[in-house]
């Protein structure tokens, strides 16, 4: 599955996902005074910033503090960084998360631990080989876009870099994470995964027993258990 299809009839600095334009047209405005851009589907990511030196290439999607905070909420957040770390072995592709915003404004103004999403982006950066730049607002995500593109050289130079991402089968060991999230986000189904070893033995876990884990109280150890011991019910709408 190529990243983009639309053949680019003109040099251009950078790629931009017509959703990402749509919801963003001050970003485009502002990057077409200072540099030649196309907008087209991506297929992932929101800005292809090609390169003299295809190596170089970078895949960046943008993401507002409380957009991914949004992703870690519903667990797009590894589903997206799959994509864009197939995208880099593939291709050889950069990718990077810009993460546009205070970090503080969660901690401040909602109930997120700080640590946990802390966590993640060292997770995304040290486990999942993708880079992220943080800008504290979306004026400075345009200078650092248009300081990138500009960096890698002359529109004429760059060379457009036919991305495939296939979407690879989860393994095994993705299958059982990705259950254990759904039940209690990524960071805590680590910490369970890591004291219990596997699935049946979180099922089988007593309330007090997951209440030992760090940061499930109470309220959280109750929800886990009453989902492996809560008899499903086939509700059919009613006409």
């Amino acid at each position: 599955m190529p990243i983009f299809s639309e053949k680019l009839l003109v040099p251009v600095d950078i790629v931009v996902d017509s959703r990402e334009a749509s919801k963003n047209k001050k970003i485009v405005e502002e990057l077409r005074k200072k540099l030649k851009i196309a907008i087209t589907s991506l297929q992932a990511g929101d800005y292809y910033l090609l390169s003299r030196d295809p190596s170089k290439a970078i895949l960046a999607e943008r993401k507002t503090v409380q957009d991914f905070a949004n992703s870690i909420r519903d667990n797009r957040v590894w589903d997206q960084a799959r994509i864009l770390r197939q995208a880099a072995e593939q291709e050889g592709v950069k990718p990077l998360i810009i993460l546009e915003g205070w970090l503080g404004v969660l901690e401040k103004y909602t109930k997120w631990n700080i640590a946990s999403i802390l966590r993640i982006l060292d997770e995304l950066v040290l486990d999942w080989g993708i880079a992220i730049i943080p800008t504290h607002s979306q004026k400075a995500t345009i200078s650092w876009l248009v300081a990138k593109a500009k960096s890698l050289g002359r529109p004429e130079e760059k060379k457009v870099v036919r991305l495939r991402v296939e979407k690879k089968p989860m393994t095994l060991q993705e299958k059982i994470l990705y259950v254990t999230e759904g039940l209690a986000g990524p960071v805590i189904a680590r910490r369970l995964l890591e004291k219990f070893g596997t699935l049946r033995r979180i099922a089988n876990a007593p309330i007090n027993e997951l209440m030992n884990i760090e940061g499930i109280g109470e309220k959280r150890a109750e929800e886990i258990y009453s989902i492996f011991n809560t008899e499903w019910k086939n509700r059919r709408d009613k006409k």
